[in-house]
């Protein structure tokens, strides 16, 4: 039997509901997006203190880097954007309009276009990740989240 513990608690500010978290692609850090305070929050994978703290829309869903690793994009379950953040700085670069509810993220194999699928318009939003825009929209069925791309 393997014997588990707590190696350590991180302290959230009251009624944050931290959702989801994922970890870098380099295993250094921990982004997680806390739905009742609407931040971004990064840790220091090796000691879980807080790295920054970003504002994002209301109810942040899920984070996910391009292939290079330049960017990191938040969605927002509640709003109708999606924040690019420098995945250095941890600063935000652009918001792009989607449409309410913003869900899951991926990417296409040479890095240049990601999709995310939007609950509020039954659509997948692709994002031109050279320009940071809205290139098109292909039509899902009823409240699309999760998404595989290849």
């Amino acid at each position: 039997m393997v014997s588990r513990k707590l190696v350590k608690t991180v302290a959230f500010p009251a009624h944050s509901k931290p959702h989801m978290l994922r970890v870098s692609p380099d295993g250094k850090e921990v982004w997680v997006q806390t739905a009742e305070t609407d931040t971004n929050v990064v840790l220091d994978a090796s000691n879980l203190s807080v790295l920054a703290t970003q504002p994002t829309g209301k109810q942040p869903v899920t984070n996910a880097w391009t292939p290079d690793r330049r960017y990191s994009l938040v969605t927002n379950g509640k709003d109708t954007f999606a924040q690019i953040f420098d995945a250095r700085t941890f600063k935000e670069v652009k918001r792009l309009t989607i449409g309410d509810g913003g869900a899951n993220i991926g990417f296409s194999k040479d890095g240049k276009t990601a999709f995310i699928a939007v609950r509020g318009t039954n659509d997948v939003a692709v994002i031109d990740l050279v320009r940071l825009a809205l290139e098109s929209r292909i039509r899902a069925g009823t409240e699309p989240q999760g998404l595989i791309v290849r």
